[in-house]
C-alpha cells in the first residue's frame, strides 16, 4: 500500500510542475495589453505597409516583452519592446542570442488579416 502511495504522490507532484512550467492564463485582449500598445497596434493597423503585422507578447528575463513581427521588413527583430513601451535595442550578438534562447510563453497578442 505504501508503494502506491508513494507512485500516486510522485505522478501527482510531477504534473503539477509540469503545469506550472508550461502554462499562463488565457491572453485577453482588452484586459492584458497596455495602453500603449493597443495605441500603437490600432495607428500600424491603418498603414497598409504593416499587412499581415503579428504581435507576440514573451516572457523574457522575468517580464514581458512585445515582439512586432512585420513580414515585409528586412529585419526580423527590429520592433522589441519592454512591458512599459520602450524600445529594446539588442546592443550585441549576445543580447539578441540571449533573447531568442530565453525567451518562452509565446502569445500570439493581435494579428492583422484582411
Amino acid at each position: 500500500m505504501s508503494r502506491f502511495i508513494i507512485i500516486a504522490s510522485f505522478f501527482i507532484f510531477v504534473s503539477i510542475a509540469c503545469q506550472k512550467e508550461t502554462s499562463l492564463e488565457p491572453y485577453d485582449y482588452e484586459q492584458d495589453t497596455p495602453t500603449w500598445l493597443k495605441t500603437k497596434i490600432d495607428s500600424m493597423s491603418t498603414d497598409h505597409e504593416y499587412f499581415g503585422l503579428k504581435v507576440y507578447r514573451y516572457v523574457w528575463k522575468g517580464t514581458f516583452v512585445y515582439h512586432f513581427m512585420i513580414p515585409i521588413s528586412s529585419c526580423a527583430y527590429c520592433e522589441v519592446y519592454g512591458h512599459s513601451g520602450s524600445k529594446i535595442e539588442f546592443d550585441d550578438d549576445a543580447m539578441f542570442q540571449d533573447f531568442l534562447n530565453d525567451k518562452k510563453y509565446e502569445v500570439l497578442v493581435r494579428e492583422w488579416r484582411k
